[in-house]
């Protein structure tokens, strides 16, 4: 796959950088495996949210003790760093991989004319 391609010479810059520039081509490298996923993000590689906004939403993937894993709404919580279920609870469980919500566009009335 192409994309595999960029990332590859991205890593390479990455290996080769420091400072500022590195941040920047490590963001880079997130963007595009952001979209190679569907916009999932994976906890384990790419962190927690660096977003400042106190209940911002998203989905979030759990997972138990048991393996199972769950697909749920979420808030983030940027004073205590943490994803909150929508009644306010802490989510305990782990929280593997985190996808900005979004809401579809909005119905508009004029696109429905002649259906």
């Amino acid at each position: 796959m192409q994309l595999e391609k960029i990332l590859e010479e991205i890593d390479v810059k990455i290996a080769g950088s420091m400072g500022r520039k590195r941040e920047g081509l490590l963001e880079a490298e997130g963007i595009i495996r952001k979209h190679m996923n569907d916009g999932w993000i994976l906890v384990e590689k790419f962190g927690l949210p660096k977003i400042n906004e106190h209940d911002f939403r998203f989905w979030v993937t759990i997972q138990y003790v048991n393996g199972f894993r769950h697909t749920i709404k979420a808030k983030w919580d940027c004073f205590d760093k943490c994803f909150m279920h929508p009644n306010g609870k802490k989510i305990l469980q782990d929280v593997i991989a985190y996808k900005y919500y979004s809401a579809p566009e909005p119905y508009r009335p004029e696109r429905s004319k002649g259906e």
